[in-house]
């Protein structure tokens, strides 16, 4: 059940401060569809984190087989078929039976184990054992760091194109279009030198 204390609150709503200080297109930033990808969770599921709904929980046996079975059809191998419970197997240091028994919901596999899972399918660690508030917590930490980088990438140019050492506005435009466009009519009304 979603509640106060689940990790992807915080995440979300500085997400979605940015969002609006930067005047971002929500639908894509929040789109549930990569948010599944990243995090394994069914897209239903990213849905309810993001407005703020009662997430569902399943069974972690249960859990760990599904997020397995997503892994096997979204992360394939480099010549594009999916991974054979032999492979895994191999890849994990188990038997092929122990993954069967993993992918059926019997067997819950060690840190260690799921650790090595995540290495061969190049996820991030807790991909297969995070709740589905932590892992929608990690991918939102994720889309949050990448648009703060752009906004300052986006600062960077526009100091780098007006040749600004700084830029400090009263009453500032509180998007970097809008500061870019502030500064074109700045720059468009001055006197041309000839």
């Amino acid at each position: 059940m979603t509640h106060e204390g689940d990790p992807h609150l915080k995440s979300l709503s500085l997400l979605e401060e940015l969002i609006e200080e930067a005047d971002l297109d929500w639908a894509k930033v929040l789109d549930p569809e990569p948010l599944s990808m990243s995090t394994g969770l069914p897209v239903s599921v990213v849905r309810a984190g993001l407005s703020r709904r009662p997430m569902p929980q399943a069974d972690f046996q249960q859990q760990v087989a599904q997020r397995l079975a997503f892994l096997r059809e979204t992360r394939l191998r480099p010549d594009g078929g999916q991974y054979t419970q032999a492979e895994i197997a191999e890849g994990a240091e188990v038997t092929p039976q122990w993954v069967g028994e993993l992918l059926k919901g019997r067997k819950v596999p060690s840190l260690e184990l799921a650790s090595r899972i995540e290495d061969l399918f190049k996820v991030p660690r807790g991909f297969l054992t995070a709740t589905p508030s932590q892992a929608l917590n990690r991918a939102l930490e994720e889309r949050l760091a990448h648009e703060q980088a752009r906004q300052l990438t986006g600062l960077r140019e526009l100091k780098e194109r007006f040749q600004l050492r700084s830029v400090a506005f009263r009453g500032a435009p509180e998007t970097l279009a809008a500061m870019q466009d502030l500064l074109n009519h700045i720059v468009d009304d001055q006197p041309k030198s000839t």
